[in-house]
């Protein structure tokens, strides 16, 4: 018997000691796992936020050019409805230009949009064919109503993806 409480004093000491390690042990283990959820997680949502950004400025910029490559096709409309005398084809090619560094623009923008849905919409809808005589030569009024209003159908388009990435914010 007296051996006996000798040796427990020791081994229970030894036990509590071992028995506080491998809580440590599991508590740190446990810790480590949550920090690195919580970087995957943060990692994730840094990632998503970034695309979301880029999705909107690159949905905004896009607005912005169909907005003004619709204005210009309208400014041309207009030149046409005006009378023979009023017709200056200075500002008339000056149109075209803008018209077309603005298609250009777009298709550009056009590219770097990640629903493809949307950009095939968007490139049915600016591929009239506007300049089908060169670039220097000036559009048939006829196909000036045609490309407006697919430019505007695309604008429509671009508009609502905005909103609806504005709303998921």
């Amino acid at each position: 018997m007296s051996n006996f409480n000798t040796i427990w004093p020791v081994a229970s000491f030894v036990l509590g000691a071992a028995l506080t390690q491998f809580n440590s042990y599991l508590t740190e283990r446990r810790q480590r796992v949550r920090d690195a959820e919580t970087r995957q997680y943060e990692s994730s949502r840094s990632f998503l936020e970034g695309k979301r950004n880029f999705e909107i400025e690159v949905l905004s910029d896009l607005h912005r050019c169909l907005t003004a490559l619709s204005n210009a096709a309208d400014a041309l409309s207009s030149w046409y409805r005006g009378g023979e005398a009023d017709r200056d084809l200075e500002v008339a090619h000056e149109l075209c230009l803008r018209i077309q560094a603005e298609t250009a623009e777009a298709w550009r923008l056009n590219g770097l949009l990640f629903d493809s849905e949307l950009s095939r919409s968007v490139g049915d809808s600016m591929g009239l064919e506007l300049f089908p005589n060169g670039p220097k030569v000036i559009p048939e009024e006829s196909s000036l109503g045609g490309f407006g209003d697919s430019v505007w159908d695309a604008h429509a388009k671009v508009a609502e993806k905005l909103k609806k990435l504005y709303e998921m914010a």
